[in-house]
């Protein structure tokens, strides 16, 4: 089931960060366009750009982490046998997945406390823009839980984090 949900919810953060980053490039050739040929900028593409920025940046770290694309560093942990690597990577995945349900609970509080100051040129509730951390963290506690669950039934397999940076790049598309 977290497989499922996991799968889904990075198809729609990758569609979403391919819609932001699109959004903000028209954005700022629309204000350099305007600026330069019209001789009027927009106030608000700036402020716009800003915030899909932060939007895709906490979206494209769910998805890096799906993908296994963050950086690690593993020169202890090849050491290790089988077993103790094994338990340090799940370890490893709930200490992560403990952090970023702090990070949740925090970015909700500073989500709803900004609700009531709106941005100086889109006049948006600033809430909106901080609503990226929760939302970017909730992707990732989805992720680490799909990878727990796999890797406490995987007994002899390879895990995300053991794979050779070959191997990930393989499986990300690159």
């Amino acid at each position: 089931m977290f497989t499922k949900i996991s799968h889904y919810s990075n198809r729609i953060a990758e569609a979403s960060c391919l819609l932001l980053l699109m959004a903000m490039t028209l954005a700022t050739f629309a204000q350099v366009f305007f600026r330069f040929v019209i001789v009027h900028s927009l106030p608000w593409s700036e402020e716009f750009s800003r915030y899909a920025l932060v939007w895709a940046s906490f979206l494209g770290a769910s998805i890096a982490l799906k993908r296994g694309l963050h950086i690690g560093v593993e020169a202890f942990v090849i050491r290790l046998s089988k077993e103790w690597r094994r338990f340090v990577y799940l370890a490893t995945l709930a200490a992560i997945t403990l952090f970023l349900i702090v990070v949740i609970v925090k970015g909700i509080e500073i989500s709803l406390f900004n609700m009531r100051q709106s941005s100086p040129a889109m006049k948006i509730p600033m809430g909106f823009p901080y609503l990226a951390i929760p939302v970017g963290s909730l992707i990732m506690v989805i992720h680490l839980f799909d990878e727990l669950i796999m890797g406490w039934r995987q007994k002899e397999e390879l895990m995300g984090m053991e794979k050779v940076e070959r191997e990930k790049r393989v499986e990300a598309g690159f």
